[in-house]
């Protein structure tokens, strides 16, 4: 069994390996308190793969490794398991672990979940300010983990039923993200239209592509020239640029690498990779305007002079449409720190550089095509390739409504106090019935017998 030590203001896992004369005490020194509870909770799972675990003595940390192994590796993508074991690492084996899964009720469930909001210090992250309280949103994130898991214990019958399913969770409304209005992206797209500076048409052409095709950031670093088809403007979307721990390429099932792009530097941990998108819904092909069209047409040409300037050893040709002047490719987060950079260079008043990022274009995106296209979901939807036209309703119902209330403010001028005022609706009820009475006339006058029989039926209504 392995044992906390403080030494310090850390803390020490100790533990034993080997067995017989090899045997001997290993020290894991410098970690946080939450960091050392689970590692404690890790190696005592290991040590139990080896024994018979009665289940009724299966405790909270013991299942949840038996989860992440058994259901994460084979369902999630590699942002998935980083996240979700991340906040299992750190706000639930050092407070629930120990727990017998069996004890957790939904009464425990909604203590954990009040202790963490009002208790528990939240954990930091290197280069963030330190929070004073875990947010209502990370015990969202905590709560959709503990759930799927608990609905697992269930199938496996570890436990009867799930106490998640009725827990109580902290209010928390969903934070809109701001976006550009149109007239604010047509000043980003002319300041950075500069085919003379390669750094700045880069992130022009990488703002057009997400702005026309709703592209995300990964989707954005992933195009490739292979993939466009320049005659008929047409893109195809079909992977995504993503940053992946080593140790995960072959742990996660559900990964699909297509590429993994040569590290610049021996022994890292992590590597880039074009991947698969996360869903099926998200392959697509994206019609692209001529705009557009041309504007990439001139970043090709100033590639091909960048090639020939470089020669083979200088460029590294991935045959990447959004990549470095050395031809590498371009992480997500580069994209939003370069973005972020032309933003605070514009100085533009009406643009906050702290609340916009990248990302924002994408919203600004399907905004402007619910509009264009009157409200077709659909094709908004297949243009960015959310699961749902659900999901495109709820993240941009505040461009809706803004629509909706612009449809109030039609009526109220037009309806009430315009052109279709009471006074004029009955003149218009007036006009329509003079052309209902014109066109009975000429019917009746290119017809003789249907005339006959309308003056017959006239005369025997009179005699009657």
């Amino acid at each position: 069994m392995a044992s906390i030590v403080k030494r310090g203001k850390t803390y020490s896992i100790v533990y034993y390996e080997g067995e017989g004369k090899d045997r001997h005490q290993v020290w894991e020194s410098g970690l946080s308190y939450n960091a050392a509870k689970a590692r404690k909770a890790q190696l005592e799972y290991e040590v139990a793969q080896n024994i018979h675990i009665d289940r009724n003595d299966l405790t909270v940390s013991e299942f949840l490794y038996e989860f992440v192994e058994k259901y994460g590796e084979k369902k999630w993508v590699a942002s998935t398991y980083d996240g979700n074991v991340g906040l299992l690492e750190n706000y639930v084996h050092p407070y629930l672990g120990d727990k017998k899964l069996r004890s957790i009720r939904t009464k425990t469930v909604d203590d954990y979940y009040h202790f963490l909001l009002y208790t528990a210090e939240p954990v930091t992250n290197m280069g963030k300010p330190k929070r004073e309280r875990i947010t209502a949103s990370t015990i969202h994130d905590i709560h959709k983990v503990l759930r799927c898991a608990f609905n697992q214990a269930v199938k496996w019958e570890y436990i009867a039923k799930n106490p998640f399913l009725n827990a109580t969770l902290p209010e928390h409304k969903e934070k809109k993200r701001p976006a550009l209005t149109p007239d604010q992206l047509h000043r980003v797209l002319e300041f950075t239209d500069r085919p003379d500076i390669y750094d700045y048409f880069l992130i022009h052409c990488a703002i057009q592509l997400a702005f026309a095709c709703s592209l995300r950031g990964g989707e954005v670093g992933g195009t490739q020239w292979e993939r466009y088809d320049s005659e008929n403007r047409m893109l195809y979307i079909d992977r995504v640029i993503d940053r992946v721990d080593k140790k995960l390429l072959d742990k996660l099932t559900k990964m699909d690498i297509l590429y993994r792009f040569p590290n610049l530097y021996p022994g890292t941990r992590t590597v880039i990779v074009l991947k698969q998108p996360k869903t099926e819904g998200s392959i697509r092909n994206v019609y692209i305007p001529d705009t557009v069209a041309l504007k990439l047409k001139t970043l090709r040409q100033m590639q091909d002079k960048l090639k020939h300037e470089l020669g083979s050893d200088g460029y590294m040709d991935y045959g990447l449409i959004i990549c470095q002047a050395n031809g590498r490719p371009i992480m997500t987060e580069h994209l939003n720190k370069r973005f972020k950079e032309v933003l605070e260079a514009m100085k533009d008043p009406e643009i906050n550089p702290e609340e916009i990022v990248f990302h924002s274009i994408r919203h600004t995106s399907a905004g402007v095509k619910l509009r264009l296209s009157k409200g077709d979901l659909k094709a908004v939807q297949g243009d960015g390739g959310w699961n749902t036209p659900d999901m495109v309703t709820k993240r941009y119902a505040h461009i809706l409504d803004e629509d909706r209330r612009s449809l109030a403010a039609e009526m109220e001028a037009k309806f009430y106090h315009g052109e279709t005022s009471q006074k004029s609706i009955t003149e218009q009820a007036a006009v329509s019935a003079n052309m209902d009475t014109d066109a009975l006339a000429a019917a009746l006058t290119s017809n003789p017998e249907l005339l006959m029989k309308v003056l017959q039926s006239i005369q025997l209504a009179n005699k009657q």
